[in-house]
């Protein structure tokens, strides 16, 4: 996600259009990370890691909690997610890390890219069922969308065919933001730390919720 703010902030899509053709090109004006504001949409684990990090750069956070007294140090304000489309059009870049479920599917769509502020950098490492392709097609082609880093997609693999592998303001990834060399060992890290903490009689970690299955 620091990646994706990176590269909507200084505007990665030009400056390799330009080094492609050899052109120095005129400077321009980019945007000061620590002057933008940021809306994470959903605050579990990613969320939270988030905005630590976005937090750190400066950035002014905004995130969405079913917790109408939620607190966080990393975080400016709290929001639900039915007012998020009152504050979406202040945020220079919008986080997705929701999880898949019916309540939050398409929940990215016209409506709420209708009221973004033009050239908002977007990013997606929740699920891709959360956003509706079309209409996020359509806000990268109309410019309402200034880069998008995309890490799910509602059909995986992306279908060749897909609008989304041609536009230049979008970078994408296979669904492998969160891969790593030493993914397997922390994977027995985290379960030896929670068969300890069942035997000690402690609070897991990662509790998957069995009514809303994340």
């Amino acid at each position: 996600m620091v990646l994706g703010i990176l590269c909507g902030a200084k505007d990665l899509p030009r400056l390799l259009r330009l080094k492609n053709q050899r052109h120095w090109g005129d400077r321009w004006m980019s945007r000061q990370i620590s002057r933008q504001k940021v809306l994470i949409l959903g605050f579990g684990g990613i969320g939270k890691a988030v905005a630590r990090s976005l937090s750190a750069l400066g950035m002014n956070v905004t995130a969405t909690s079913r917790h109408a007294d939620a607190e966080h140090p990393d975080v400016d304000r709290f929001v639900s997610l039915d007012e998020a489309i009152d504050v979406i059009g202040d945020m220079d870049a919008i986080v997705c890390a929701l999880p898949g479920t019916d309540l939050t599917k398409r929940i990215v769509d016209e409506r709420l890219l209708a009221r973004v502020k033009r050239g908002v950098t977007f990013m997606n490492v929740g699920r891709g069922s959360v956003v509706d392709e079309s209409a996020l097609i359509a806000a990268l082609e109309d410019g309402r969308i200034g880069f998008a880093a995309l890490d799910v997609f509602d059909v995986e693999p992306l279908p060749p065919t897909s609008p989304l592998w041609a536009l230049p303001n979008v970078l994408i990834s296979p669904h492998t933001a969160a891969l790593a060399a030493d993914e397997e060992a922390a994977v027995v890290e985290l379960f030896a730390d929670n068969a300890t903490r069942l035997l000690d009689g402690q609070p897991l970690v990662n509790v998957v919720d069995t009514v809303e299955f994340y």
